[in-house]
């Protein structure tokens, strides 16, 4: 009776994993496409352009990982059913992914305190965008923060599936090489979104 009883949750579980993953795709293809939209990828001139790496994630490659680096980005939060050219407005995080020489990550979003963080923050993430969008070679970062992004250390092993990596963690995340920089997508276990994440490692 007890094997019966275990053979059967196990073929109930089969398909709740199954649902569960279905969603997390639905929820990141949904995403992306919201992202494209707001950034106005078909817009040479647009002013969002760099979010454009991130919505073009599915093209990514699993690249050999960048070992024993931290890469700094932006991240930008998208909720299911709310606009997401309000998000590049006002949830973009400055943000780094640290790769452990052994292979295990960790994204780290900045959440700045006081005025002087917001400053430091957003002189950071004003530096870092400029690289995506070609005008300059290297972010140059406050040192304060330069300092503290050198001290990130992964946490979650990372795996090579397909034309991705990925790890479990606080939230699903994978990682895709999309032309010259990184992109990461987080999507939380309740699935109503994702965090979307582009990264380089020309900083200093």
């Amino acid at each position: 009776m007890r094997a019966l009883l275990a053979a059967l949750l196990v073929t109930l579980a089969i398909p709740t994993l199954a649902a569960a993953d279905k969603a997390r795709v639905d929820v990141t293809t949904s995403r992306l496409a919201a992202l494209k939209t707001a950034a106005r990828c078909d817009d040479k001139a647009s002013p969002w352009r760099p979010w454009c790496v991130a919505a073009d994630f599915e093209t990514g490659t699993a690249a050999e990982l960048p070992k024993g680096k931290v890469l700094v980005g932006m991240t930008v939060e998208l909720e299911e059913g709310k606009d997401a050219a309000a998000a590049l407005s006002g949830k973009v995080s400055l943000t780094a992914l640290a790769i452990d020489a052994d292979g295990k990550v960790k994204v780290t979003m900045v959440k700045p305190e006081n005025k002087q963080e917001e400053q430091a923050v957003a002189e950071a993430v004003f530096n870092t965008a400029s690289v995506f969008k070609g005008k300059a070679a290297t972010a140059k970062l406050p040192k304060e923060l330069a300092d503290y992004f050198k001290t990130l250390k992964g946490a979650y092993a990372a795996t090579k599936s397909g034309s991705q990596w990925t790890w479990s963690g606080a939230s699903a995340g994978k990682l895709r090489k999309v032309g010259s920089f990184w992109v990461a997508i987080e999507v939380p276990k309740a699935s109503n979104g994702i965090f979307a994440t582009i990264l380089t490692d020309a900083w200093q």
